[in-house]
């Protein structure tokens, strides 16, 4: 099953089309400059027409669910464009939003949360893509929420934990839907396409870092059990030196460890702090590397929603930062 490059130059041209309309960089600029919440959405408006349904002061929730929107609209457009083959495996791609509908709803379960003014939030991207979770928002017990998940091909991990549902650790229930992802993956890309393996290989790589300087952290686990939350899809990072990590106890030794890798000359882990922030700019770049290149595979379309998610995240970055009155200098470590 092999993947046609015919058409990839109209694709990617629609996809330039499309990227010419969203906010630049100088745009954020000036939204940062903004001092007050209505300020920075009355800009918005005025840069982007998407933003006019927005009131003058919406609630986080409500920016989230149109930025979420027009992302939906590009998904829903970018799939008119695909033969049947590259819709496989493009909404395989998209199954991340998918899996993340799923841990919303699970955490708020755990928690004890009620579904009540974020049920809009949540239904939003089941309503229009992953209809088989149409209604998951409004579940209010753990029998309920299964009933939805048999519908899915994550059924089998959380049959593995059915009968104690209501004690498992959340972190690494969501770990092995993340592993699960990132898998099939995995198997797509080594069979279709080297560069979009290249992109996934190190947001492997990076991802165990995070999630093993997460547990080390924040939780006690055994040697076995912090193996058990890692991806085997090594790329750059070799297994040495994630051995190396698992061994160490000392944040010294991590740090230098870490250096020491592929990754330690364009990620500073001396700053463990910003750790993510410092990943999500290293990938950003790695897709807009990507996008803007002469690449006509399917590549492209995975690169493009991963900037446009990543430049999305800064937006509400930006408007939650002057709406909590943070320094422009907080709100800018936060950014691409």
């Amino acid at each position: 099953m092999q993947i046609s490059s015919l058409m990839y130059p109209s694709i990617h041209a629609k996809l330039k089309g499309m990227y010419a309309q969203k906010l630049k960089k100088a745009d954020l600029e000036e939204l940062l400059k903004q001092n007050t919440t209505t300020q920075a959405i009355a800009l918005l408006k005025s840069l982007n027409e998407n933003f006019k349904p927005l009131e003058d002061n919406p609630r986080r929730i409500k920016i989230k669910i149109l930025l979420d929107n027009m992302l939906i609209h590009d998904i829903q457009k970018i799939a008119f464009l695909l033969n049947h083959t590259e819709k496989e495996i493009f909404f395989q791609f998209i199954s991340l939003y998918e899996i993340k509908c799923i841990k919303s709803i699970f955490r708020k379960l755990s928690s004890g949360s009620v579904l009540n003014e974020q049920t809009i939030e949540l239904e939003n991207w089941p309503s229009q893509l992953f209809k088989n979770l149409k209604g998951i928002s409004e579940v209010k017990t753990y029998q309920e929420f299964l009933k939805f998940i048999e519908k899915t091909r994550y059924k089998p991990i959380f049959q593995k934990c059915k009968d104690k549902i209501d004690e498992i650790n959340i972190f690494q229930l969501e770990n092995q839907l993340d592993k699960f992802y990132f898998q099939e993956m995995m198997k797509i890309a080594k069979k279709h396409n080297h560069k979009l393996e290249d992109m996934l290989g190190k947001q492997i790589d990076l991802n165990n870092m995070i999630w093993l300087y997460r547990v080390k952290e924040n939780g006690n686990f055994s040697k076995e059990q912090l193996r058990d939350i890692l991806m085997d899809d090594f790329y750059h990072l070799k297994k040495s030196e994630l051995e190396s990590l698992l061994a160490t106890e000392h944040p010294k030794e991590w740090k230098e460890i870490l250096q020491a890798t592929y990754y330690g000359k364009s990620i500073h882990f001396d700053d463990i702090r910003n750790l993510e922030e410092q990943v999500n700019q290293y990938l950003y770049q790695l897709y807009k590397k990507c996008f803007k290149g002469n690449i006509f595979d399917i590549s492209v379309i995975y690169a493009y929603i991963n900037m446009i998610e990543l430049e999305n995240n800064d937006i509400m970055n930006i408007v939650e930062g002057i709406r909590y009155h943070l320094s422009r200098e907080e709100i800018r470590k936060k950014l691409l």
